[in-house]
């Protein structure tokens, strides 16, 4: 198993039971973190935490002003793959400043999400 494999199903896993993942935002639904690629500067990447713990560890220096905001696994299917996913959009997991990251396509996630059964629908 790749590594960015192994590291979207430890994902999946740790949001299994609260069914929602973590970003940051300044208070609105359009201001999101959003960073350059660490592999290709052209490619965007949106920030998600597996944990509101870990996703306010990150509001730290230039991200002090943005706070966690939860984003439903659901909600995830449902709108942040299909917008921003078709856009090209990567998803960086669990995402810390100070080390080499994770950076899967948004689709990724999404069949592992279903692959595994975390996300059922209701």
């Amino acid at each position: 198993m790749s590594d960015n494999q192994q590291a979207l199903t430890n994902f999946a896993e740790a949001i299994r039971e609260e069914q929602k993942m973590w970003a940051l935002t300044a208070g609105n639904d359009e201001d999101w973190v959003v960073v350059d690629s660490q592999f290709n500067p052209e490619d965007e990447v949106f920030l998600v935490w597996d944990s509101l713990e870990a996703a306010q560890a990150a509001c730290t220096d230039e991200w002090e002003i943005y706070t966690p905001s939860a984003i439903p696994v659901q909600e995830y299917l449902d709108f942040w793959v299909e917008e921003l996913g078709s856009d090209g959009v990567l998803l960086g997991l669990n995402w810390k400043d100070d080390q080499e990251n994770i950076e899967v396509k948004m689709l990724d996630l999404a069949k592992v999400l279903l692959d595994t059964g975390v996300y059922k629908d209701k």
